[in-house]
């Protein structure tokens, strides 16, 4: 027996926007790197908190963004499209930092800042000046979560940006002002 699609366009589950940001990364040549989340989605399958990064890893400028939800979503994979990244600088976007509560499922809350934490070392090693851009909402707890793996960089919160095209300004703001 074949279940009906009940996801709306305006409301993407989870899945269908975690399915979506890999399919746009695939498309754009980028890998992801995916950590598995200890709660199990309301269908009990795993849960992911996925990464991508653009931009040479030396890099000492980056703008790491972060999509809690599939209008956040949305707008990565159009950033995807036209990556607004100059020269030497760095890009991480960070699907669902909190895929339980993406998904509507009770999580640990010292699960999300111990993977921003770990994506910091991985993909951030070498900034020296971050701008940290949350995408729909604002989140003022991410500089502090960033700021133990990366003492040496110089930390930026942006206002959150709500469509591709805030977040190309503010992108262009930060990278152009620095």
């Amino acid at each position: 027996m074949m279940r009906a699609n009940t996801e709306s366009p305006d409301q993407k589950s989870y899945r269908a926007a975690r399915r979506a940001f890999i399919a746009a990364c695939e498309s754009a040549h980028i890998d992801t790197v995916a950590r598995l989340h200890p709660a199990k989605g309301p269908d009990g399958k795993p849960l992911f908190m996925d990464c991508a990064a653009l931009g040479p890893r030396r890099a000492a400028k980056a703008v790491l963004i972060v999509a809690y939800d599939a209008a956040g979503t949305d707008v990565l994979i159009a950033l995807l499209r036209e990556p607004p990244l100059p020269a030497e600088t760095r890009l991480v976007l960070v699907h669902a930092p909190d895929p339980a509560s993406f998904a509507g499922v009770a999580g640990d809350p010292a699960w999300p800042p111990a993977m921003l934490r770990a994506v910091a070392t991985e993909d951030l090693s070498r900034v020296r000046d971050l701008a940290v851009l949350p995408l729909n909402r604002r989140d003022d707890s991410l500089k502090a979560v960033l700021q133990t793996p990366l003492p040496q960089a110089a930390i930026t919160n942006l206002s959150p940006a709500a469509t591709a095209e805030e977040a190309h300004r503010l992108i262009a703001a930060f990278f152009a002002g620095h």
